[in-house]
């Protein structure tokens, strides 16, 4: 069975550690971004399963960057992931295309649930 990859993009380096090491534990492989251009390079470099995404980057706004990846293949798998939870921000992960919308927290079930979901 072909491992699973995920792209991780995140500038916050504990989060992004942290992730890593959850996600890797998980059977997953694993690479990170810190920023949206970034981010995008190693989407098209490794054409993962799923791509995490953080809403607030230092170069870009993660919804852009959502449109961006969906454009580039929208059968890439996006999940929203975000330390503020609005509706308003839900609404605006549906209209550019994420197929999941989730808040940071440390209890890491609902995102592997979310991966195992869209990579099933």
């Amino acid at each position: 069975m072909e491992t699973k990859k995920i792209v991780v993009i995140e500038d916050d380096d504990s989060i992004q550690k942290v992730l890593r090491a959850r996600l890797e534990k998980s059977g997953y492989q694993v690479a990170v971004a810190s920023t949206g251009g970034d981010g995008l390079k190693a989407v098209r470099e490794t054409r993962p399963h799923v791509i995490i995404l953080d809403v607030m980057l230092p170069d870009a706004n993660g919804f852009d960057v959502c449109q961006q990846i969906k454009e580039m293949d929208e059968l890439f798998k996006v999940i929203i992931y975000t330390g503020k939870l609005e509706a308003v921000d839900a609404r605006r992960a549906r209209q550019v295309g994420a197929d999941d919308f989730t808040v940071k927290t440390m209890d890491f079930k609902y995102l592997l649930e979310s991966i195992a979901k869209l990579t099933a």
